[in-house]
């Protein structure tokens, strides 16, 4: 299924979607699936949809919190790789997940990408108003 498993480690105090994308880059990966991620954060942006067309309502948490799970897709639209994921986010008093906008790593965050052998392609949507998965 995977044509290659790409694991790394992100180091304290870089974003974790740059840091994902700078590798991704790295390594020539522009098709994938975000198979997990954990870690830690110290500060992080969840956006939620609200309503459609592309209607997001951001919130920004702060910790530190602990990634407990983290999964997506690495996806080309048109010659431009689009990184999406979604994660979820705990501390002692808080859970909470959603779509990952940004994140400062905290401790580290480990990052698992399985690199398809077949390319993932996103296109606008006119009704979502989102670059959506093509079939």
């Amino acid at each position: 299924m995977f044509k290659k498993v790409h694991v790394f480690r992100v180091k304290p105090g870089h974003e974790l979607l740059n840091e994902t994308a700078h590798y991704c880059h790295k390594h020539k990966i522009s098709s994938g699936i975000v198979i997990g991620i954990i870690g830690s954060v110290e500060s992080a942006q969840l956006n939620f949809l609200t309503g459609l067309p592309g209607k997001y309502n951001s919130v920004d948490y702060q910790g530190p919190l602990e990634i407990v799970c983290a999964q997506g897709s690495v996806a080309l639209k048109d010659d431009t790789p689009i990184i999406h994921i979604h994660i979820q986010l705990s501390g002692q008093a808080i859970c909470r997940g959603g779509h990952l906008a940004k994140a400062m790593v905290f401790s580290t965050a480990e990052v698992v990408i399985g690199e398809l052998d077949y390319q993932l392609r996103r296109q606008s949507d006119s009704y979502t108003g989102l670059n959506e998965l093509v079939d």
